[in-house]
């Protein structure tokens, strides 16, 4: 099982991920994400960067096992303090399509 591989994509992106977070409370945010960027850390199919990951209360609440993507995104998201208090209360969903655009949104 490939581990952490997109651990550096997602530190790097970490401080706009927050901000978005923060923000999503006014309406879905968007960040446009480098493909080639994914390319490099997994050499994967593009339709293999595609991820669903919905946190409730500080935990994923749909099945990500086959999503390395979204295991280390949800792994970085959970080892930032301030990402993790945004977390503790609140139904996130973030969604990545074959355009690399991270929606963040609050259900």
């Amino acid at each position: 099982m490939e581990m952490n591989l997109y651990y550096p994509l997602w530190l790097r992106y970490l401080p706009v991920i927050r901000l978005q977070m923060k923000n999503a409370v006014n309406g879905s945010k968007e960040i446009k994400m480098p493909k080639r960027e994914f390319e490099v850390y997994g050499k994967r199919k593009v339709s293999d960067y595609i991820l669903n990951l919905e946190i409730s209360n500080g935990k994923v609440s749909n099945n990500i096992k086959g999503s390395a993507v979204a295991r280390d995104l949800f792994d970085v998201l959970n080892s930032d303090d301030s990402c993790r208090a945004l977390l503790a209360d609140k139904n996130y969903k973030f969604d990545l399509g074959k355009e690399f655009i991270l929606r963040i949104s609050i259900q």
